[in-house]
């Protein structure tokens, strides 16, 4: 199943030649876990603070059923 893939802020730099205006896609057999799509991918799991599938937020353990938009965003702060 593919999944469109957003990466944000400094996340971004894990994945070499990453577009941030269209993101990616990978292919994943239905089932998988959004905690294994990081480890895939090499991210410092305890860098992903907040995951978003299709808009909503979800938690690690979250299993992808197919075609999802998965955004991964490293811990944010503001002012």
């Amino acid at each position: 199943m593919p999944l469109q893939i957003f990466l944000n802020a400094t996340l971004r730099p894990y994945v070499s030649g990453y577009d941030p205006y269209n993101g990616f896609s990978l292919e994943v057999p239905a089932g998988t876990t959004v905690a294994q799509v990081i480890a895939r991918l090499g991210l410092p799991g305890p860098e992903v603070t907040l995951i978003m599938v299709d808009g909503r937020q979800q938690e690690a353990d979250f299993v992808l059923q197919g075609k999802e938009r998965l955004g991964l965003f490293p811990p944010i702060g503001g002012g």
